[in-house]
């Protein structure tokens, strides 16, 4: 962030506050024009470093109004200095993103400091430490010390948007998870799409004939609740941040649906971790361009009976999309394949039977997207 009064932006960090950015430590000499180097040069110059005096050493106590925050949101930051120090000293906050570090005037150093931290960009900062800095009347040297102080390591979670909730797999469209907890063991749960390797003799052909597809019977102990998502976290900051988006929407579609959450790059937050987990996971996912996506597909094939959904960028390469699909078709119940991004190279390959495929430019129209198709009732 440069200088002057920065302001929140989409896609970056803004201070709710003015003033000019200082940086820098120690002891620093400000520009003297060449008129000015005369006889009283010098002494002018000693004088200013007599009143550039360094500030003295500082213990900061440093609150936040809450240590997670959503992308969009602000924190509220409260620094106590135990008392101020005569003379021109002024606070700096240095800010570290995962972009990049910045600093923040604060103005005049008083006894308690507030300001407001906008978050505008998912990911994990790390707030402080603090910065005391006195300059002379002229402007001519400024002196710095670094406060004794620990800093504060907030995330922000990505945006999200309202999603209809995900029915657990074999109940169709029905309510999220009650057909499960209300069956027994091997009792009828629903049915679902046939699938290759289904036992045939569970096709209910009635169902089948008035659908113009091949429905099969799904019983209890094939139906899970709960659903895989699976982030493809290869390619750069826009794209991880747009993939993360959607991937945060589908956590937060339906509280009472596990959700085992993994990046293709290894991390991963699992059914039982919890939603605050997840967004975590998706807050400081950075991108791992050497990440084994095939083998990553590949544990998800094996990963359960449960609806899946994979989250790839529009640019996928036809081949990654091929596998993701090949990887849900094995899990034998209907599953998505979301490509999040603009439109990009050659058309995506035809999908195997019981995989659905859902294109949206944005995240907001990958909601729209979902919430209108209901793919897993097709």
């Amino acid at each position: 962030m440069g200088g002057g009064s920065p302001r929140p932006t989409r896609r970056g960090w803004g201070l709710l506050a003015s003033g000019a950015v200082l940086a820098g430590g120690g002891l620093a000499f400000g520009y003297l024009a060449p008129a000015a180097l005369g006889v009283m040069a010098f002494p002018t110059v000693a004088l200013a470093a007599a009143l550039a005096r360094r500030p003295r050493a500082t213990q900061v106590h440093r609150r936040v109004t809450n240590t997670r925050v959503r992308a969009g949101g602000s924190v509220t930051v409260t620094l106590e200095t135990g008392g101020g120090d005569p003379g021109r000293v002024t606070a700096d906050e240095r800010v570290t993103t995962p972009h990049g570090a910045f600093v923040l005037p604060l103005g005049p150093a008083r006894a308690q400091i507030r300001y407001e931290l906008s978050a505008e960009r998912r990911g994990a900062l790390e707030v402080g430490p603090l910065d005391l800095v006195r300059t002379d009347p002229l402007g001519l040297v400024r002196s710095v010390r670094r406060a004794d102080d620990e800093t504060v390591r907030l995330l922000v979670h990505p945006r999200h948007h309202e999603l209809a909730a995900l029915p657990a797999a074999g109940s169709g469209g029905r309510d999220t998870s009650s057909a499960v907890i209300r069956a027994t063991e091997g009792a009828f749960a629903g049915l679902r799409e046939h699938a290759p390797g289904d036992d045939i003799r569970q096709i209910h052909w009635r169902t089948s004939a008035r659908r113009g597809r091949l429905m099969v019977r799904e019983h209890a102990d094939a139906a899970r609740p709960g659903v895989s998502v699976l982030v493809d976290d290869r390619r750069g900051p826009a794209e991880l941040d747009d993939l993360a988006e959607a991937a945060a929407s589908i956590v937060l579609a339906a509280p009472d649906v596990p959700v085992d959450l993994a990046l293709a790059g290894g991390g991963r937050s699992p059914a039982d971790a919890g939603a605050t987990a997840h967004l975590d996971l998706l807050a400081e996912a950075a991108a791992r361009p050497d990440a084994d996506f095939p083998a990553a597909c590949a544990r998800l094939r094996s990963g359960g009976h449960g609806r899946a959904v994979v989250l790839l960028p529009a640019a996928a390469a036809p081949q990654d999309v091929a596998a993701a699909a090949e990887a849900l078709a094995a899990r034998r119940v209907l599953s998505l394949v979301g490509l999040v991004g603009p439109a990009a190279g050659p058309a995506a390959p035809v999908l195997p039977s019981g995989v659905r495929l859902l294109h949206a430019d944005t995240p907001e129209d990958f909601a729209a997207g979902w919430n209108q198709s209901r793919w897993w009732t097709r």
